[in-house]
């Protein structure tokens, strides 16, 4: 056996590469899906959305801008006149159109007002008398709302006013003229700013939570048509070494598949390669065996004939001389185990020929009854001469089969001979026909101790090994029934079976 073929399969396989790791791998995979990569990506989804929604600001800013911007302006203004104030808010109006802005003095007149672009002027009469001014805002919403602006504040309508600007909409800010939060006898400012300006523009959230959506239904799908790739792969191996089990080669012998991976089904197709080895070395073996025991076989048979051959000249010679009775005896059971040791060779050389492949026969029609007869006629003698009960009962009518004439006289007196060898102590041989599966079969029997019993005489075994080699070569079927009453052999043509039975 090759060297290198001793050691296939016996490398240790490294974890990293075999199959465990990678199924592993995907039941992690599975494991961590929800609790793990499902925040992940939420997070990193939440991450690129702020960081791409970063131009959506809010037009006016948010409520803090407005606060600082309206507290620094007043602080700035500090000390200024009236008409320098009324300036400025004018500059501030351009740039925020959409808010509404006013001023009151330390005497708490309500000296202008800077109206949005939604907003509607109402007059309305105070409690004392005075004309007030209402702003009625129309909101994004759809909604109204209205801000009363006395002419003239006072303690009562000022407390009013700032309890309904802490949570109503529009946006209301109040910053004292040079001191923000703090009064410093200057009066103070007013600005108004619709809460739809200072909130950044809503996402459009379904379509964010679809977007998602369809982000984790690409990374399932991605999971699923990896573990289906994963066991794809797995059953195509497995199929193409199922399939190289079942494909046999020249010999028999399924061919070695090609190793691809180092990993279990990579060691199993190792240990494939090493069977298919092994049982071709064994075949090879087998077939130089048995070259050299056909070589023998054939060796002793023709060297044996030689010695057979002067040993039966001589015992002619004998029989001229004169001999005691004991003495013819012995001649005579010399000469039976003469042609005893001639058959067994001549059966050695047939059984050599025919395992060879270069016994030929000469398949042809003919009468099977008519071998049957003619067979049994020649052995009519040596089976009175053993005082057997003779029972042949065949038909008038032929019974032709397809086969090679010359072998099946010898099948018959091989089947002849073992009866004589191992049934003489039932002393009957019949032969007869028999219906079996539907077409007329031949039937040899006997009523000896059967196959399973010890008889007196010991034979080779290979009488009947011929018989089964010849039966199959020329296409017919034999079975054989045995009991403790005997063999009962039966010869067909086999047309509707294709088994060869020993029972």
């Amino acid at each position: 056996m090759d060297p290198k073929h001793t050691q296939t399969g016996q490398g240790k396989l490294r974890f990293g590469r075999s199959l465990m790791s990678r199924y592993i791998i995907l039941i992690l995979a599975a494991v961590l899906f929800v609790p793990v990569v499902l925040p992940i990506i939420s997070v990193i989804y939440i991450v690129v959305v702020n960081n791409t929604n970063t131009n959506q600001v809010a037009p006016y800013g948010d409520v803090t801008r407005i606060s600082n911007l309206w507290s620094r302006e007043a602080e700035n203004l500090n000390g200024a006149s009236e008409e320098e104030i009324k300036a400025r808010l004018e500059q501030l109006h351009v740039s925020y159109p959409k808010s509404s802005m006013y001023r009151v003095n330390a005497s708490g007149e309500t000296l202008f007002i800077l109206g949005g672009e939604d907003v509607t002027f109402l007059d309305s009469t105070s409690l004392d008398g005075g004309t007030d001014k209402t702003l009625r805002w129309s909101l994004d919403s759809g909604q109204t709302a209205e801000t009363r602006i006395p002419a003239i504040w006072n303690a009562s309508n000022t407390v009013q006013f700032m309890k309904e600007a802490s949570f109503r909409d529009p946006l209301t800010v109040v910053s004292y003229i040079g001191g923000g939060e703090k009064d410093k006898g200057q009066g103070f400012i007013i600005i108004e700013v619709p809460r739809s300006l200072l909130q950044m523009t809503q996402s459009n959230w379904p379509m964010e939570l679809l977007y998602l959506g369809i982000v984790m239904t690409i990374i399932f799908m991605i999971f699923i048509i990896m573990s289906i790739l994963f066991f794809a792969r797995i059953r195509k191996r497995l199929i193409r070494l199922q399939t190289a089990m079942m494909t046999p080669g020249k010999e028999g012998i399924p061919l070695p598949v090609d190793i691809r991976r180092s990993d279990e089904i990579g060691q199993l197709e190792e240990s494939f390669n090493l069977m298919i080895h092994q049982l071709s070395d064994s075949r090879q073996r087998e077939r130089e065996e048995e070259q050299l025991r056909k070589r023998l076989i054939a060796g002793l048979s023709h060297d044996l004939r030689t010695p057979l051959t002067v040993i039966r000249g001589h015992m002619h010679a004998l029989h001229k001389e004169a001999l005691s009775e004991q003495g013819d005896r012995s001649l005579h059971r010399m000469e039976a185990k003469m042609e005893d040791l001639g058959g067994l060779i001549d059966n050695m050389l047939s059984y050599n020929l025919l395992t060879s492949g270069k016994y030929t026969l000469k398949l042809e029609e003919k009468d099977m009854l008519r071998i049957v007869r003619e067979t049994a006629a020649a052995w009519y003698p040596v089976w009175e001469k053993e005082q057997f009960e003779i029972d042949i009962d065949l038909p008038e009518e032929p019974l032709i089969w397809h086969m090679d004439e010359q072998g099946m006289r010898r099948v018959l007196d091989n089947l002849f001979q073992n009866v004589i060898r191992h049934a003489a102590s039932g002393k009957y041989i019949g032969i007869s026909t028999r219906e079996i599966q539907g077409e007329t079969a031949i039937v040899i029997q006997d009523r000896g101790p059967g196959m399973q019993q010890d008889s007196n005489t010991k034979g080779t075994g290979l009488g009947l090994s011929i018989v089964d080699l010849l039966i199959r070569e020329m296409g017919l079927r034999k079975r054989m029934d045995s009991s403790d009453t005997g063999v009962r052999t039966y010869i067909y043509s086999g047309k509707g079976s294709k088994e060869t039975t020993n029972r």
